[in-house]
């Protein structure tokens, strides 16, 4: 169950992803066009595209760890035998999921703050920009979760 969730969510995720760094990159080349070709600019562009960057990134950050993408270590893992690189994978992914808690607790504490905060172009509420941190913590926590079970289920 665990595993089909998380890999839909890492499906849409991608797909969130995929589409953020598309309209990130018409708008730079429309920016630039603008800017440098007609003499006026997308007085926009920069804030968009600032918030476009980040939420990049920390969505790209959880299809990267679907794909086993982020850098690693592992030269001494290796050298433990089968339980003892099972264990300490289980206990790094539950450190991980530990931080991720805490990040998602703490940003939906602060969400009524950020919510009266606005932009200074666009004037948005700046909750609409950091919700991805809450969503980014979910999908980690699915992530973790269904790895830890799927670790700690597995015969040795």
């Amino acid at each position: 169950m665990f595993v089909y969730i998380s890999d839909a969510a890492n499906s849409l995720v991608e797909l969130i992803v995929v589409l953020l760094m598309l309209f990130l990159s018409i708008l730079m080349v429309s920016a630039v066009f603008f800017r440098y070709v007609l003499n006026s600019s997308i007085y926009w562009s920069d804030e968009v595209s600032k918030i476009l960057l980040v939420s990049i990134a920390f969505l790209g950050s959880t299809v990267a760890y679907k794909h086993s993408a982020h850098i690693g270590i592992d030269v001494f893992v290796e050298k433990l035998p089968n339980f003892g690189e099972r264990l300490l994978n289980i206990v790094i992914k539950l450190t991980f999921l530990g931080f991720w808690f805490l990040i998602l607790i703490e940003s939906l504490k602060m969400m009524p703050l950020f919510l009266m905060q606005k932009t200074a172009t666009l004037e948005i509420p700046y909750g609409y920009v950091f919700s991805v941190l809450p969503i980014t913590a979910s999908v980690w926590i699915l992530h973790l979760t269904k790895d830890v079970l799927i670790l700690s289920l597995k015969k040795p």
